[in-house]
C-alpha cells in the first residue's frame, strides 16, 4: 500500500517523505519540475528500507490531472494514503491579483486535492485509508488577509473540505485531517526578526511531519475532521 505525496521533492514534501519512510511507509514522491530532487528523495527514502518511486504531474489543469492520474493509478493502484501538500503561495493584495493568478491558486490549493481525492477514494475506502491535507496555520481567526487574500482562501476552502470530506467518508473508515504549519525557517514570508514570534523562533519541518506521521499510525484511528495547527502559537492573536 502506497502513500503518495504532492510536491514531494522538496522543502516541507521532501521531509514528509522521509518522516513516513522512516516510519515504514511505502512512499510516492508526485514532482513536476524537480525530477533530479525527487530522485534523490526516493533514493533516501530507499536506503531507510522502504519502497519508494518518484512520479511526474502537472496540476496546473484539469487535462493534466486527469493524465497523472491515469498513469498513477496504472502504476500504483493500491494507495493507503494521499497527502495533499502540493500549495502555491501568493503575498498579494486583491486590487494586485490576476484571474490568471487567482484561478491558478485556486486550481493546485484546491482543485487539484478534490480531484485526487475523489478519484482514490476507491482504494481509500477498500484499506480504510486516509487524507491528510497541508494547510495554514490562523485559519480560525476572523480577520482578513488583505497581504495574501487569494492564499488565505484557498486554505479556508481546503478545510471546509477536510471537514466536509471525514463526515461524509467517517462510515466507510476513511479518515480526513489537515495539518497546518505556521511560520516555518522555509517559509518565503518569514519575519526578518524572529523574535517577533510568539517562540521566539520559527518551526521546523520535521515537526510538522511528525504530526503526519502520527495521524497515519493506526493507533491515532479515532481521528478525523480535525486540523492540527504546528505554529508555535502563531496566528492565535
Amino acid at each position: 500500500m502506497w502513500t503518495l505525496v504532492t510536491g514531494g521533492a522538496k522543502r516541507l514534501g521532501a521531509d514528509l517523505c522521509l518522516a513516513l519512510a522512516e516510519a515504514g511507509w511505502p512512499v510516492v514522491v508526485h514532482y513536476n519540475h524537480s525530477r533530479d530532487e525527487a530522485l534523490d528523495v526516493v533514493a533516501q527514502c530507499q536506503a531507510k528500507g522502504v519502497q519508494a518511486a518518484a512520479i511526474q504531474g502537472d496540476f496546473h489543469s484539469w487535462a493534466q490531472l486527469k493524465d497523472f492520474m491515469e498513469r498513477y493509478l496504472e502504476q500504483f493502484p493500491q494507495t493507503h494514503a494521499l497527502i495533499n501538500n502540493v500549495g502555491n503561495f501568493l503575498t498579494q493584495t486583491a486590487q494586485k491579483t490576476s484571474m490568471e493568478e487567482w484561478e491558478s491558486l485556486f486550481q493546485t490549493n484546491l482543485h487539484a486535492p478534490f480531484f485526487l481525492s475523489q478519484s482514490l477514494l476507491p482504494t481509500l475506502m477498500a484499506c480504510k485509508g486516509q487524507i491528510i491535507n497541508i494547510g495554514v496555520s490562523g485559519l480560525y481567526k476572523q480577520t482578513g488577509h488583505s497581504y495574501a487574500m487569494a492564499y488565505a482562501l484557498t486554505k479556508a476552502a481546503l478545510l471546509e473540505m477536510t471537514r466536509s470530506l471525514a463526515r461524509e467518508l467517517a462510515p466507510q473508515g476513511v479518515r480526513v485531517n489537515m495539518v497546518s504549519p505556521g511560520m516555518l525557517d522555509i517559509s518565503v514570508d518569514l519575519p526578518a526578526d524572529v523574535a517577533q514570534l510568539p517562540m521566539h523562533r520559527p518551526g521546523y519541518c520535521r515537526e510538522v511531519s511528525r504530526v503526519v506521521t502520527f495521524l497515519l499510525d493506526p493507533a491515532s484511528a479515532y481521528i478525523t475532521g480535525q486540523n492540527i495547527e504546528v505554529a508555535g502559537g502563531w496566528g492565535l492573536a
